[in-house]
């Protein structure tokens, strides 16, 4: 019993190391981007000038941070602020151009396709979920072009100088009535209408092409 009472006393005192501290960013970023936590690898590029204190630093990105690529966090542990500089590279879907697709041009599934590979190289706002099709082509497209979210708009259901139907909602009643589009609008999109007194409103187009003020 004394032999088995010294050995588990022995096993108390060995301290538990920490994970690296590279292990421990992949945790971080893996659950900050859970879809993408199977692909993610994260490379330190700059260690703080001073070694961590405590075995768990809290990692912390600033509010305006990329999703990955080269980011800048801090590392606290207690009272201590360390700056760390890293590299996140993640793989993932994206989406490229199948051919040149012109300016205005009504954009189909049959003009895009899917492609895998390194996310953290992409252009910012580039298409990582399906488009929205269909979509208006903002500006001329190459073939094999990674798509990004500035190179088209929806297409627009309302046109300004429009006569449309308004309908006013709220707790209680419904009323409809009649007004001029002061902007373009696609679905979901806000726009200003002119009432037939003068008066304006924002209202907000919905799937079925109704104009909707609440």
């Amino acid at each position: 019993m004394k032999a088995l009472w010294i050995a588990a006393s022995l096993l108390m005192t060995i301290p538990v190391h920490a994970a690296p501290l590279a292990d421990q960013l992949v945790a971080f970023f893996a659950q900050r981007e859970p879809d993408y936590a199977k692909t993610l690898q994260v490379e330190i590029l700059r260690q703080p000038p001073t070694q961590l204190t405590c075995s768990h630093p809290r990692f912390q990105l600033p509010s305006n941070s990329r999703r990955w690529g080269q980011l800048t966090l801090t590392a606290k542990c207690d009272q201590q602020v360390a700056v760390l500089r890293v590299a996140v590279k993640v793989k993932g879907k994206f989406y490229r151009s199948q051919q040149t697709i012109k300016q205005g041009t009504l954009v189909t599934a049959d003009n895009i396709k899917a492609d895998f590979g390194r996310l953290d190289q992409l252009p910012i706002n580039s298409w990582l979920t399906p488009l929205p099709l269909p979509l208006i082509a903002l500006q001329q497209i190459p073939a094999g072009k990674v798509l990004t979210k500035n190179q088209f708009r929806q297409p627009w259901v309302i046109k300004q100088g429009q006569t449309v139907p308004i309908t006013l909602m709220g707790k209680g009643f419904h009323i409809a009535g009649r007004g001029t589009a002061l902007d373009n609008a696609a679905v979901n999109q806000p726009l200003r209408i002119r009432l037939d007194n003068g008066q304006w409103l924002t209202a907000t187009v919905n799937e079925r092409k109704e104009i909707i003020v609440k």
